[in-house]
């Protein structure tokens, strides 16, 4: 090895082979990334509290390696350096998460409905909620672009914000784009879900999006 790897094959090592040396390196490379971007959320609601941002920091981690790192799999990268973006975005998405389930702000989908509260269709359906992200998923993975549905999912899932998203420059959408991809997503979804209710076959036996 002549040097340091770069990002990116940070990231493929540790995805490909899972080795402590490549997770070794993606903690070295990151972790001041995540710390500040936790740090950065943490402050917003008083003074920084050590403890809170080191197990902040952890929650980051174990989000990235859930679901044997789903989120850093469905990631994909337009230049070698956008995963910090990517990183930061995450980082800040779990602080906020924390901060939100003790009260300090409620979620958007419980105040009002604008159209992108896909909950607002989902949660009185009866079906096994698991079971129903899966066909959503698979709907959403053969209808629509890899960037669409990494977009719909880091909304949804990860707890990012329209204006964090266009923030990576990995997507190439303003805030407004963003905006537009979602809803666009939310109520064709909205209206499969719909006719899964009716009784008719699940989303992703269903016709394409138009």
């Amino acid at each position: 090895m002549t040097g340091p790897l770069a990002a990116g094959e940070i990231l493929r090592a540790c995805l490909e082979t899972g080795s402590e040396a490549a997770w070794t390196a993606f903690v070295q490379r990151f972790q001041p990334l995540i710390a500040a971007n936790v740090a950065r959320v943490v402050r917003r609601y008083g003074p920084a509290n050590p403890a809170l941002i080191d197990d902040l920091v952890q929650e980051t981690y174990l989000r990235l390696c859930k679901d044997n790192c789903r989120s850093l799999r469905s990631f994909q990268a337009q230049h070698d350096e956008a995963i910090f973006g990517y990183l930061k975005v995450i980082a800040a998405s779990v602080a906020l998460d924390h901060f939100r389930a003790r009260g300090a702000h409620k979620r958007r989908g419980e105040v009002e409905d604008d159209g992108t509260n896909l909950e607002a269709t989902t949660s009185s359906s009866g079906m096994e909620q698991a079971a129903l992200l899966q066909e959503l998923d698979q709907r959403l993975e053969s209808t629509e672009t890899e960037r669409d549905r990494t977009i719909f999912w880091l909304y949804y899932r990860q707890g990012c914000t329209a204006r964090d998203i266009a923030s990576m420059p990995s997507f190439g959408l303003t805030q407004k784009g963003v905006e537009a991809c979602i809803y666009r997503l939310t109520q064709s979804l909205r209206s499969a879900v719909n006719t899964w209710k009716k009784g008719l076959p699940p989303p992703n036996t269903l016709g394409g999006m138009k």
